[in-house]
């Protein structure tokens, strides 16, 4: 993508962000968008048709950190490591950990997280196809059923009604992931 693009596009998303925290749940328009991104209102739809569309935008670009993140850990070539998904998530979001809390209690961004889930699943699904030997339609309701699980657990965690720090978050879903509902055994001395 060229710079400049790239650069009106940050813009535009640091302003939407900004006025969705400030306006809370009043309306926001696209001359106010423009204004606050100091862009002309046509530039606006030169890269987006509408609010909606920058939101995708923002998941998209969430989710290539998180990609980047866990490629750099390896996550895709070690078949299925938990730990490393767990730690690669906690890095993502603790930077800009009111922008998650945010989206997870306004139910106009609740297709953040359907895009986030839905994108994982696909790149889960590609990339476990020639690893593992399940049939296409068994590694896709896996897939479903993993990140489903770790989306609406990070949900409620951001939504304040899970009550523990994001590294016991983690380390706990990781076990669940790995031993089900039973505890892990401790290992004998």
């Amino acid at each position: 993508m060229d710079k400049r693009v790239s650069k009106t596009r940050d813009a535009i998303i640091d302003a939407y962000l900004e006025l969705i925290y400030e306006k809370k749940d009043q309306k926001i328009t696209i001359s106010e968008l423009a204004h606050r991104a100091n862009i002309a209102r046509k530039t606006f739809y030169l890269h987006y048709e509408t609010l909606e569309d920058i939101m995708r935008d923002a998941a998209h670009r969430k989710i290539d950190e998180l990609l980047h993140l866990l490629e750099k850990k390896r996550f895709f070539s070690n078949p299925f490591e938990v730990d490393v998904l767990f730690q690669c998530l906690n890095q993502l979001m603790e930077p800009d950990i009111e922008f998650y809390r945010f989206i997870s209690r306004e139910n106009p961004y609740a297709f953040f997280w359907s895009e986030v889930k839905r994108i994982i699943i696909e790149t889960t699904v590609d990339v476990y196809q020639d690893k593992v030997d399940f049939p296409a339609q068994e590694l896709r309701l896996y897939a479903e059923y993993f990140v489903s699980g770790v989306i609406a657990v990070y949900v409620a965690w951001l939504r304040g009604e899970l009550t523990l720090p994001l590294s016991e978050l983690a380390r706990i879903s990781g076990e669940a992931t790995s031993h089900g509902i039973r505890k892990p055994e401790k290992p004998k001395e």
